[in-house]
Formats: C-alpha cells, structure tokens, sequence
C-alpha cells in the first residue's frame, strides 16, 4: 500500500483548561506518553469538535442553546485549552516519509509530537502539517507511545481582524460567544518518497466527448531529482462507462513542482443540476509510480461541467457592467436559491453527515437548485459538497468577510489571501460549486466607502485567479446606496431585506416590486419555530407570555408583530399557538408573493436568495426548517413557489374592497429547457363564503426556458364580502397535473391596514428610542434588577 492513513479524530482525545502561559510553564508539552499520567483525569474530548461541546459533555457547561446559558460560558473563552491525544504507529508505516495533516483547528495553535515542537498555525480555514517521521515511536504500549498535544490559544475577539480566516462571531443575529476547536479531521498520512500534496481538475468541453485537465502538485522530498509516471483514471460513478485513462512521465526535482495530465473523456457524461439535468459524476484515481512501485495515490470524486457568465438582458451599460446570469454547460440557468444558513450548528462539535444528508435532501425537496454561503457563515465542509454534488445542488460559496470595515494594510491581505486561496484548494473540484465571492455587505456603510473593502476584494480576486476557472465576484450587494457612492451601477445586485426590518411600513406590494436589478442574492423573512421545538431551549416559565430568551434567540417580536397585522390585520397574539402558526403563515406569503415577482422577471433578473434555509442554532428568525430538522409551514410556500414549472398570478395588491374589481395576470414561468405544448391552465376564484366565484381555462404552449403572461382574471368582489378570497391555479397536460398554486387575497381597505401597522411601528419605536436595539427592550423589568 503506496499511502497509509491514520486517522486520529475521534473520541479518545483529552482536554483541560489552562491559564495562558501555564500549560508550558509546567512541562505540559513534554510529558510522555503514560498511560496513568497526570493527564488522566482530564475530560475526554471529540475530534472534530469544539471546546463548549467537550465541555457541556463533562458537565461544566448547561446546554448552551437553552434559555440565555451561552453568556455563561463566556469564561471559556479566556483561557487557553490542551487537547491531547496518545496513539500507536503501525509498523507498516516505518521507513517512509510521515506527515501529521491537520484539515482546520479554528483559530490559533501549538502542535507538539512526543515533547518536539512541531509549530503554529493561525487560520481556521487552512489545513497544515508538520512531516514527522523522526519524532514517531513504533513502540506498542498500552494506550499510546506517541504523544500529540495541541494548544488552543484564547480566541480572538475582534473579528475585524479576523475575517476571511475565521468564521463571523458578532453581528445582529449572533450572542458574542466565539466558537473555537479542532474543528476538522486530524491525519498521519505516510507515503513514499514523492507524494501528491493537492489535485486540482478543470473541464473542458467539446463538440464531441470532454478533456479533464489534472494539475498536480507533487513533493520529491528525496534528495535527488526523481523521474516518476503519473497515471490517471475516470470511470463513472453514478452511471456505467469505460475508463477512461492516460499517463505522463515527469521528472520531479527535490521540493514541490507541478505536473499536468489532459485525459480525454469519449461519450463524456455531463454534471448538471437536478433541474437540467442529471448529475453525473466520476470517479478519479490518481496515481505516482516509480520502476512499477507505487509510491502515492489519491481518489476523488469531481464531475465534467462548464461555468460562464453572461450579462443580464434589458439593462444598459450605465446601470449593469457584471455579468449575473448563470451559463451551465452552455444553458442559462436561474438560481432559485437560499442562504444556506449553516453549519448545521454553530458550535461545530454537533455536526454530523447524518444533519447534513436530511437538510440537504429538504433542500431538493424545496425545489432549490443552489445554495448561497454568504460570508456570515463559513464555507461548508466536503460533506456538504459532496452531498451538493449527488443532489445537483449548485453551490455560490462567499468568504468570511462580512458586514466590517477591513483593513488594506498589506500583511494583514496577504495573509487573508493565502486563507481564502486553501479554501479554494479544498472545494474546487467540487461540480456543485459554480461561485466564489469575497464579501457580504462589505459596501454597506459610511465607513465601508472610507475603509479598504474594496482594494481587499478585488486583492482577493486577483489571488485566487491561477487556482480556480470557476467565477469570482467582488461582493453583494453592489447596488445600494453606498456602493453606488463607490462607483458600482445601479441595477447590479441588491439584498431585498428592508422590508423585514421595517416589519411591513412599506408593505410588501409596494417593497418588492420597486426593486430592480439583476440578481437578489438575499431576501428575508422570518417567524417562529414550532411549539415542539420552542419547548427545547425556552424555558417553560418564558413560553408564554415571553420572556427575555425570546429576545435572545433573536425574536424580533415588534417586527413579527408587524408583519402579522400586515398579513392578517392582527397581531395574533391571543395564544402561542396562534402567535406561532401565524408567523410562519406570513413569512410563507411574504416569501410566496417576491420570490414569484422575481421569477416572473427572467431572464432580466437571473436569481434571487432567501434568507435563509436553516438555521446554526435554535432560533426564532429566518430559517425555513429550524435548528432541530422541522420544517416551517413556509417550507410549502417556498417549495409551491420555486416549482421549475410554475404557474403564477400576479397582483398588484393583497386587500381589495368591497364593490371593487380584484385584477390579477396569470403566468407562467419554466426554467426547464424544454418546450411544454398542449398545457392547460385552470383558475379558480373563491369568494368570501368559499363558492366558486369565478373560473376559466386557457390553452398554452410554453416556450423552454420563459416566463411569459398568458390570460387575466377580472372579478368584482362583493358588496357584502368580508373576511378573505381564494385563487387556485392548476397547470395541466391532459388529466396529468404538471403544477398547482393557490393564494389567499383579502377583503378590507389597503391604506388602512397600512396605517394600523404603522401605527404599531411607531409605538414600538419609542421603546427602541429608549432601550436601542437591545431584546432588553421586549421585557423592561430588567432594567429594575432590586
């Protein structure tokens, strides 16, 4: 065997806590391996992990998710943590080189082997090692020979320092709590004398068949030049085909070089997104011999597409000068996509494959062909990825810059650009993911325009250039008031969020459609989890009437107030139960209503993001299936919205008085790249009593890839109508339902409905003018602690 791994994650590690300065002050770094050493009593620890989780394991911690129990642990952070971890070395190892790999340890560290120093490491995206062949026991002892301790430094504080090599800690939806830990596998990898150090593939596709060109960097750590040949393989994965192979001879002089294999693919199987296509994908099998030895080998799984860009139809170049349309293997693509919202939890220790397979098929499920990573969160895990890449779920993956005024000061851009460069490194080969970005509302602000945000983006474009053929953009959105003050266009990106933030001053009708541009890569709604989920981290005597941890499981509750009356004019605050099921109803038709107008513009418009899908701990906000795996009754919503053939009515307002003629147009949109002939398109109008109103059918063909209007409703609501009517739409090929959707429009006086929201809003402002954006604000009597 050419490669040999050890993995060393897992549960036997160790960890205590440490004064800064004590761990080595008394000798921890250079104790032996003993298997009743001092070291005995310390709490176990699991790898990949993190320090809260280990903790909360031992027992000194309280669940951190409940009530407000993450300010309590606030301690942690100010401490340095040991993990340590005792190992045997297989014998089969001895005698070739030895590297100790670490995949990520957020954020800064100390590695020590067997009392050797091997190094530190400041970055929690970038994986590491330290070759160590001469510091490794072969002894077989009881519980270990070898000993490898790692020093976790106290986290940073100051995230502004941090970005781009840390995952975000502090913003509106964040406690302040900063996560840190091997959050990543930890590896002994023995190889021979030259070793495959990174892949990378590209596609290229042509009239007939494909070309995959590998790049590799190959380590000679011998002493002299070696002439080695470097074979590689692709055989379908998730499809029969024949293998389709090539070798090259390549002289690898001492240190790391590079070499290029081109393997053509015949009959070459495409990866597509589930929406076009099917997602094919092949598995590589890379190979370094010398004299018939084999002296390395790597597999991997990667899949043949094309990614380009394309500018947005129906702007001019004064108001759009970026290309925002997604071209997949030569078809235009539009992202009916959502912020992902994750890791699966904040603190990373809870992450496992088995969270991340059900949230993703949900995303499927959702009618979702992309996946936003914005920069508050981090880029995901090969997990995810790999997942993506089954399920045909394209992947726009940010880096961790968000929301800060950055510094341009050379060191502190060159070390982020190494960061986001080893990001690059480990997802490239991924198919799924089609987009890089550099920040997230980093053109945000007053002090954005006067900071380096923008001189640090473009430096980061410019980094990950000779690593990546996958497209890079600076940042979104552009197109906001300051970053139009900065020189960007008007009709670049935006993120469609006042509307939530003003909860329903501008109603929905009025927000959405005045905002024109190419691309929404976020928009937000929110509401409540469900009652079964609430009870897991709301203690019982806060439920209801609600205590402070709603506020600190981010409830904006003036907001979701707000938008209740706006949606059924009332606040629905009789019971939880109706508090919660409404919520999640005006979230469902707050999303229902924009992301259809969005739809309907294509291909002027090219993609729009909600914000978010889940969410990285238990909340009360965005999440369209919460942190426990439930999914909202938004889910439905947005899986009835994002159909790939959806038929739509559109409407210029959701309440209609009595006597008045309700007017809607019916449409259809297909981001399918087939033409739907001989379709039929029903409607049904309901009125007030639930008696059909209203019907009709119309005869439709329906071009690839459109969006087009096809028949109007007009209907004059009754004099004595109250309450709500109803539209059902059907979508049909023969008896064959293809697409249904339905809508519930109410009965009543816009502007006063507005005016009663308003008026709320007011009201609700004079206790943010006195308490400020605090959730202090929800429940004053903390202000009168006796």
């Amino acid at each position: 065997m050419s490669r040999i791994v050890k993995d060393l994650s897992g549960k036997l590690w160790q960890m205590e806590k440490m004064r800064i300065g004590q761990g080595e002050q008394e000798g921890f770094h250079v104790l032996p391996a003993e298997r009743q050493g001092v070291i005995f009593s310390w709490n176990y620890a699991s790898v990949p992990g993190d320090v809260y989780t280990d903790l909360q394991r031992a027992g000194e911690l309280d669940d951190l998710y409940y009530g407000r129990n993450m300010h309590k642990a606030k301690w942690v952070q100010e401490y340095e943590w040991w993990y340590v971890r005792s190992f045997n070395v297989s014998e089969e190892m001895k005698g070739k080189k030895i590297h100790l790999e670490f995949e990520g340890v957020d954020y800064s560290c100390t590695v020590w082997l067997n009392g050797n120093l091997l190094g530190s490491h400041e970055g929690m995206f970038s994986p590491f090692s330290f070759e160590v062949s001469a510091y490794l026991n072969f002894d077989k002892w009881a519980g270990g020979s070898n000993q490898l301790v790692v020093k976790l430094d106290p986290p940073p504080k100051n995230f502004r320092n941090v970005g781009g090599k840390k995952v975000n800690f502090s913003g509106d939806y964040f406690t302040g709590l900063v996560p840190f830990g091997i959050w990543r596998p930890v590896r002994l990898i023995a190889t021979d004398s030259v070793r495959i150090v990174s892949h990378r593939t590209e596609s290229i596709l042509k009239d007939e068949g494909a070309s995959v060109q590998v790049q590799l960097e190959l380590d000679n750590m011998a002493a002299d030049a070696q002439t080695v040949q470097v074979h590689v393989a692709l055989k379908g994965h998730n499809f029969e085909s024949a293998v389709s192979t090539y070798s090259v001879e390549v002289t690898v002089q001492p240190g790391v070089q590079e070499a290029q294999v081109l393997v053509d693919v015949a009959d070459a199987q495409l990866w597509w997104p589930w929406d076009l296509g099917t997602p094919s994908l092949y598995d590589i099998e890379i190979t370094v011999r010398q004299h018939e030895q084999e002296l390395d080998r790597v597999e991997d799984r990667i899949g043949i597409r094309d990614i380009k860009m394309e500018m947005n139809p129906g702007f001019t170049a004064e108001e759009s000068e970026y290309p925002w349309t997604f071209v997949i293997n030569g078809k235009r693509t539009f992202l009916r996509s959502a912020c992902w919202g994750g890791q699966p939890s904040f603190l990373y220790g809870r992450n496992s494959d088995k969270k991340y397979e059900h949230l993703l098929k949900l995303v499927k499920e959702a009618n979702m062909n992309n996946l936003r990573i914005f920069g508050w969160h981090p880029p995901e895990i090969q997990t995810f990825y790999r997942l993506c890449d089954e399920l045909g779920i394209t992947v726009w993956t940010n880096f961790t810059f968000s929301t800060q005024a950055f510094s341009n000061d050379p060191a502190f851009v060159d070390s982020v650009t190494k960061e986001c460069i080893e990001i690059v490194k480990l997802r490239r080969n991924h198919p799924s993911n089609i987009y890089w970005m550099g920040g997230e509302e980093v053109f945000f602000t007053d002090a954005h325009v006067e900071s380096g945000n923008k001189e640090l983006m473009e430096a980061i474009g410019a980094a990950i250039a000779p690593y990546t053929n996958v497209p890079y953009g600076l940042a979104s959105p552009l197109s906001n008031e300051f970053g139009q003050s900065m020189g960007f266009k008007p009709k670049e990106s935006q993120h469609a969020n006042e509307h939530y933030y003003g909860g329903g001053r501008s109603f929905m009708e009025e927000y959405y459609p005045a905002l024109d541009c190419s691309i929404v890569p976020e928009l937000t709604a929110a509401s409540a989890p469900a009652i079964e989920s609430l009870k897991k981290f709301i203690p019982e005597n806060e439920l209801w009437p609600m205590g402070p941890s709603w506020g600190y499981h981010w409830a904006d509750l003036d907001i979701l107030q707000g938008l209740n009356l706006e949606v059924f004019g009332d606040k629905r605050m009789d019971s939880l139960e109706q508090f919660v099921e409404s919520t999640q109803i005006a979230q469902g038709t707050i999303l229902q209503f924009a992301l259809e107008l969005y739809r309907r513009r294509k291909p002027r418009m090219s993609g729009v993001s909600l914000c978010h899908f889940i969410t990285h701990w238990p909340d009360i906000k965005w999440g369209l299936v919460d942190y426990y795996g439930l999914k909202k009754l938004s889910f439905d919503y947005v899986r009835t919205s994002y159909q790939p053939l959806l038929p739509s009515l559109e409407f210029s307002r959701r309440r209609w008085k009595q006597g008045e003629t309700f007017q809607g147009g019916l449409w259809i949109v297909n981001d399918i790249h087939d033409d739907h002939n001989g379709l039929t398109l029903e409607w049904t109008l309901r009125n007030h009593l639930g008696d059909v109103a209203s019907e009709g059918a119309v005869e439709v063909n329906v071009p690839s890839n459109s969006s087009a209007k096809y028949a109007a409703i007009d209907w004059q609501v009754d004099a004595d109508a109250a309450g709500q009517f109803t539209i059902a739409l059907v979508l049909k090929r023969g008896e064959e339902v293809l697409a249904n959707n339905d809508y519930v429009l109410l009965i009543g006086d816009q502007a006063e409905a507005k005016r009663i929201v308003n008026e709320h809003l007011d009201e609700t402002r004079k206790l943010r003018d006195e308490f400020g954006h605090s959730y202090y604000r929800y429940n004053p009597e903390l202000w009168e602690l006796e």
